[in-house]
């Protein structure tokens, strides 16, 4: 007559019958050492970024400036008032939108076609890609020097160039050139990047689809609208979401070619908060204007982290 096995039941935290312990004590053990490895660099996170942060906002609502009588006095919203709803504000607003707008525009488009000509490796793409890069590795704040020195309206590269013929062009006079001037700036320096971002998700995109469309007597510009723009989706969203928080923060290219000029017209939300903060050190009204660009950013943040799944 056959008896029913013994079973033991096991408890989490305690040992077995035969001595090993529970899987899920081991777990335990093993999240608890691993902290130890990890503890470092979430301490430097929070002195780095929280406690910044933190200051930032208590900043924004006190009366910090080199002229006030009682700096660090509470004021409530009053910073806001003063730096955020205003027509300033809207309008550096409306200047970062245009920047925004018209940079992922070109960034992208040109982008996506030197992207698609690196794909088909032709006949030296290496020194071709390694030509396109080098915009993406140098300084900001060098590229900004050097092309302001080209554009310059006295001794500048293009007013060399145009001497010659009798005429004169001076960029930083004109709202729209000067405009323009940022806009394509930014467009040599990152579009690079969108490049390089595009051509690693067409490495990873399956072949089959591609070669049935070519089978099917579909041309470039079917198969790139039809299958291979919607495979690349998820690349192209993550690409232009950096590229937009990129663009919003644009500081250095201003300050070093335009500095906002002329006028505010190419003043954005960063350059206003630096001028406040740095030039009429209203702290206050600084840290006021910082808070409100990174609500303003809260949509592309959360879209990006729900796309990378960090």
């Amino acid at each position: 007559m056959s008896t029913a096995p013994n079973t033991v039941a096991t408890v989490p935290g305690r040992a077995t019958r035969d001595g090993r312990r529970h899987p899920r004590a081991r777990l335990r053990s093993a999240d608890i050492r691993s902290l130890g490895y990890v503890a470092p660099i979430w301490l430097f996170m929070v002195l780095m970024g929280l406690i910044p942060i933190g200051y930032a906002v208590w900043m924004s609502f006190t009366d910090q400036s080199l002229t006030s009588a009682t700096p660090g006095t509470f004021v409530g919203f009053t910073n806001f008032a003063r730096a955020v709803f205003t027509s300033q504000f809207a309008g550096s607003l409306l200047v970062t939108l245009i920047f925004v707008v018209f940079g992922l525009v070109i960034q992208f488009t040109i982008g996506y076609l030197l992207a698609a000509i690196l794909y088909r490796q032709l006949r030296g793409f290496q020194i071709f890609r390694t030509v396109l890069l080098i915009p993406m590795l140098l300084t900001p704040v060098v590229v900004g020097l050097v092309w302001q020195f080209i554009f310059q309206p006295d001794l500048g590269v293009l007013a060399t160039l145009l001497e010659p013929f009798g005429l004169k062009l001076n960029v930083f006079a004109n709202t729209g050139f000067a405009r323009g001037l940022i806009i394509f700036i930014d467009c040599w320096m990152h579009i690079p990047f969108v490049m390089l971002m595009l051509v690693a998700g067409m490495t990873g995109v399956s072949q089959e689809p591609i070669e049935a469309a070519a089978v099917d007597g579909a041309g470039w510009w079917k198969t790139t609208r039809y299958i291979m723009l919607p495979m690349l989706r998820p690349v192209i969203t993550i690409a232009l979401l950096v590229r937009c928080v990129d663009i919003v923060r644009l500081f250095d290219t201003i300050f070093t070619t335009t500095q906002g000029g002329p006028g505010t017209s190419t003043a954005t939300v960063s350059m206003l908060a630096y001028q406040s903060t740095f030039v009429y050190f209203q702290f206050g009204n600084g840290a006021a204007l910082s808070i409100a660009i990174a609500v303003i950013m809260i949509p592309v943040y959360y879209f990006y982290v729900r796309l990378t799944k960090i």
